[in-house]
């Protein structure tokens, strides 16, 4: 199981959907820190990625909040969707039970499916 949480192809959508290309770069920036921020590796680069990550998204961070804006992006529907995205990548990587449980699971693929339809909301 991945440490991150893996999308498929965000930024290839991102290409084919934007007309403008400085949004689709605001939008992969918010897009890396969400995939950045699911991290549940222990290394310490990764960790470091994930804490930047996290406080950039949740700390108020002023940029954060004006490239939410030039992407078109409610900054609040932003971090709303990255705690629940956060959550559910946590839950799946707990245990080797849950991994086995929610490899199987059609609830998880149902809560897979329907974070991946809020984050094409972004991209």
């Amino acid at each position: 199981m991945s440490n991150v949480i893996k999308f498929q192809a965000p930024f290839e959508r991102l290409k084919s959907y934007e007309v403008s290309p400085d949004i689709s770069l605001r939008k992969a920036i918010i897009t890396q820190a969400i995939i950045d921020a699911t991290n549940t590796s222990n290394l310490r680069e990764a960790k470091k990625l994930e804490m930047e990550a996290k406080a950039w998204i949740f700390g108020g961070s002023e940029y954060f909040q004006e490239l939410c804006i030039e992407a078109g992006i409610e900054p609040s529907f932003v971090i709303k969707l990255a705690k629940k995205i956060i959550k559910l990548h946590k839950s799946q990587t707990k245990s080797p039970k849950n991994q086995q449980y929610y490899r199987k699971s059609k609830d998880h693929s149902d809560k897979s499916n329907d974070i991946s339809k809020k984050l094409e909301i972004i991209i």
